[in-house]
C-alpha cells in the first residue's frame, strides 16, 4: 500500500496556521480532520492490460485510461499545486500556504477533500499501472524463457541430425575407399591368372595382359592454402 492510501486509510488531519492566541483554526470550509470514509468515492478504473508503454513520461495518459476527469469545479490536485507554487506564496511558510489555499478554494466552494480524492484516485491509478506492466513483465519473462528453451532444443536437434549425417558421410566415404583397394587387388589376381594362362602361348616378353599393381587410393584433396602461406 502506498504511503498516501496508508494515510487515507486511517483518516487525515489538515494542516492550519496558528492564531496569535496560539490556537488552531478550523481551514476554510469548517473541516479539520478527514474521517476515512470521506476518500470512499468510487475507485478509478481497474486497469489490468495496459497499452500506455512503460516508459511514459507523462502520466495523463495513465490518469485518462483509468477514467480520472477533474472534478467539474476544476480544481484538482494539479490546480492545487500549481496555486501552491505560486510566487507570492513562495515565501511563505508551508502552514501558511495550506490557509492560504483553503481559503481560495473556499471562496471557489471547492472543499478540500474533493482535492485530496482527486490525488487519491490518481495514486490509485498509478498503483494500478504500476501492477499491469509487472504482470506485462512477468508474461514476457515467461514467453521469452520458453522461446529460448525451444530454440536451444531446435538447435540440439540440428547439431545431432547434422552430426549423424556427417558421421553417416564419414562411414559411406570409408567403406567406399575399402570397396576400391578390395576391387583392386582381386582385379590384381584376375589379371595375374590371365596373364599366366597366356603365358604358356607367348613366347617372350609380348603377353598382351597387363599385370600392373594394385592401385593405390586416390590421395585426399589438399586443402587450400591460407592467406598466411601464400
Amino acid at each position: 500500500m502506498s504511503r498516501l492510501k496508508d494515510l487515507v486509510s486511517k483518516g487525515v488531519r489538515l494542516i492550519v496556521a496558528d492564531t496569535d492566541e496560539g490556537s488552531s483554526e478550523a481551514p476554510a470550509g469548517g473541516e479539520r480532520d478527514l474521517p476515512p470514509d470521506a476518500f470512499e468515492d468510487a475507485p478509478p478504473t481497474r486497469v489490468t492490460r495496459s497499452e500506455v508503454p512503460a516508459d511514459v513520461v507523462d502520466f495523463g495518459a495513465v490518469y485518462q485510461e483509468a477514467g480520472i476527469e477533474l472534478p467539474l469545479h476544476g480544481y484538482g490536485v494539479d490546480k492545487v499545486a500549481e496555486m501552491l507554487e505560486n510566487k507570492r506564496l513562495a515565501s511563505l511558510q508551508r502552514e501558511v500556504k495550506a490557509t492560504a489555499v483553503l481559503a481560495a478554494l473556499e471562496a471557489a466552494s471547492v472543499p478540500i477533500r474533493e482535492v485530496i480524492q482527486d490525488a487519491v484516485l490518481r495514486d490509485k491509478a498509478l498503483d494500478a499501472f504500476e501492477a499491469a506492466k509487472a504482470t506485462e513483465v512477468r508474461e514476457l519473462q515467461a514467453r521469452t524463457g520458453a522461446r529460448i528453451e525451444a530454440i536451444k532444443g531446435e538447435i540440439d536437434a540440428f547439431l545431432k541430425e547434422k552430426n549423424a549425417e556427417m558421421e553417416g558421410l564419414k562411414e559411406a566415404k570409408d567403406a567406399a575407399d575399402r570397396a576400391l583397394l578390395e576391387l583392386q587387388a582381386r582385379k590384381h589376381r584376375e589379371e595375374q591368372r590371365l596373364y599366366d594362362v597366356v603365358a604358356h602361348f607367348i613366347e617372350g616378353g609380348d603377353n598382351p595382359i597387363s599385370t600392373a599393381g594394385a592401385a593405390s587410393p586416390p590421395p585426399p584433396p589438399k586443402k587450400p592454402a591460407s592467406p598466411d602461406q601464400a
